[in-house]
């Protein structure tokens, strides 16, 4: 099922709960998240928590992810990112935990 939250601490449990790194972007500042096996998307650094977290609230970035066991769809950006990503997971049929991916 997909939650959405403004909660950093929230969103770094669930990230450290599948092993994934904290990645942001250089010239943007976007963030994102590079899950066990993937390199950080193009462009982007892998950074630490402490990085992350700080820049997270200072955009005001809004994350959804996949809380289903072994989810691991997940959003990072503005809320109305957010919505987009929502509305394209429905649109897809994505239910709990099917399928993988990341909107970045």
């Amino acid at each position: 099922m997909l939650r959405t939250t403004q909660d950093v601490v929230e969103l770094r449990r669930w990230a450290e709960a599948r092993e994934a790194r904290p990645c942001r972007e250089e010239a943007s500042g976007r963030l994102a998240l590079a899950m066990p096996g993937e390199s950080c998307p193009a462009a982007m650094r892998e950074v630490g928590w402490d990085e992350f977290e700080p820049a997270f609230a200072w955009i005001r970035a809004v994350a959804v992810y996949d809380d289903a066991p072994g989810g691991r769809r997940w959003f990072v950006g503005a809320y109305d990112e957010a919505h987009a990503f929502v509305a394209s997971c429905r649109t897809r049929g994505l239910g709990r935990g099917e399928g993988a991916g990341a909107a970045r």
